[in-house]
């Protein structure tokens, strides 16, 4: 007997087995989807662009301790 597959997981081994190309277009189209739902969902912009610099600096800490510690960005 088979077992039954997860549908992200059908999902995410079809997208795996497509080109780069058609990788980045799904990347491209993804990501702009994402900036149009949030930009109908978010209300208050002031309060996204604080979060995206929180984030932001989060990141750039992660690197410059990375990089003190390790001596590599990998």
């Amino acid at each position: 007997m088979r077992t039954q597959k997860r549908p992200i997981h059908a999902v995410s081994m079809w997208v795996r087995r497509q080109p780069p190309k058609v990788k980045a277009f799904l990347a491209v189209v993804s990501g702009m989807a994402a900036l149009v739902l949030l930009r109908v969902i978010v209300n208050d912009h002031d309060n996204l662009f604080v979060a995206a610099e929180a984030v932001h600096s989060i990141g750039i800490s992660v690197l410059i301790y990375k990089l003190t510690k390790e001596k590599t960005c990998a």
